[in-house]
């Protein structure tokens, strides 16, 4: 059907009509409107219940950029008019309490996934070697000011003043560190003594547990019993075996034995070289002198400058400081010569 054609008559007073509107619209001021509007009446006439029940939540919902609300508020500002004070004010705890079903929330929670999360090893690691660590030195301390008060007692500064205290290596690496150290000095009588005792206790020990499993190993496969104390001669041998392989290796591999690790002490050559294999085991095998010796060997720590004795000459080694061997906090035991 074609649209009828509006004529010349028809279309007048319709031009008319847009004129006196467009004439009102701008005579009107909306400003002045809007100042006359009273909104509180306005707000009091609008039935709010009515006016919800006609609003559909869901697409209101859906047309909020949640993004642009979040990008315009103003955290700051937002938590300087919060009352902390009164939420907190507000809140029954103990009604949380009665409320909360702790039996239940026990049973849900894994324990050894928390614990794998948790990652428990590295911390206990960190403390336990924290506190061996300060163990360890005061320890050191302690024993460094008695290897002191021995040194100021038998007069070995003043009879070894100005002779070397340290290698000729070591004491060009701490002249390079630029800072008051005694690591690389000679190490006091008191230090050797002590570290040669825990050695002499960490080495029965580990022989008694070596020779445990042997014997059990061999009544597990044999099926009889077999003990080392019933026979003398094969108990001295084994024995000696034994001391020497628990000298010889931790002194060619490290330097250091368990008791001189505790003590920090080392063993290294004349010039402050690591030893060699000849030298560890060299060292071992003359060792025992040293102890059946041990008047004579007394004497060398006292009299001689580097501390050496029998098994030092015999494998060409001094023992020295392994650490910056602060001595400890003791007045008596820092009194002057």
């Amino acid at each position: 059907m074609m649209a009828r054609r509006i004529g010349p008559v028809e279309r007048l007073p319709q031009a008319i009509a847009e004129q006196v509107v467009r004439r009102i619209v701008e005579v009107i001021d909306v400003n002045e409107i809007v100042q006359r509007i009273d909104v509180n009446g306005v707000i009091e006439r609008v039935d709010v219940n009515a006016v919800l029940q006609r609003v559909d939540v869901d697409k209101v919902v859906d047309r909020v950029d949640v993004d642009a609300v979040v990008a315009r508020v103003d955290a700051n500002q937002l938590m300087e008019r919060i009352d902390i004070d009164q939420i907190v004010e507000r809140i029954d705890i103990n009604a949380i309490a009665a409320k909360i079903d702790v039996e239940s929330i026990a049973e849900r929670i894994d324990i050894d996934a928390l614990v794998r999360r948790a990652d428990l090893g590295p911390i206990i690691a960190q403390s336990t070697s924290g506190m061996l660590g300060e163990f360890l030195g005061l320890l050191r301390r302690q024993v460094v000011s008695l290897d002191d008060f021995f040194d100021r007692l038998t007069l070995h500064r003043r009879r070894t003043e100005g002779k070397p205290t340290c290698p000729p290596a070591l004491a060009e690496a701490s002249s390079k560190r630029g800072i008051p150290t005694r690591e690389g000095q000679y190490a006091g009588g008191i230090t050797r003594l002590l570290a040669l005792l825990a050695d002499i206790g960490a080495g029965w020990g580990l022989y008694l547990l070596f020779v445990a499993g042997v014997q059990a190993a061999i009544k597990l496969f044999t099926g009889s019993s077999y003990s080392l104390s019933n026979h003398r001669v094969a108990g001295i041998i084994t024995l000696s075996i034994w001391t020497f392989v628990y000298f010889a290796f931790q002194w060619a591999t490290s330097g250091r034995t368990i008791g001189m690790a505790i003590l920090g002490a080392r063993v290294v050559t004349v010039e402050g070289k690591s030893l060699s294999n000849r030298s560890a085991m060299l060292r071992a095998v003359v060792l025992p002198f040293s102890i059946v010796l041990w008047p004579i060997t007394l004497f060398e720590i006292v009299l001689r400058s580097d501390r050496r004795t029998l098994h030092d000459d015999a494998a060409g080694t001094v023992v020295v400081y392994f650490w910056e061997a602060r001595g400890a906090s003791v007045p008596w035991l820092q009194k002057d010569d």
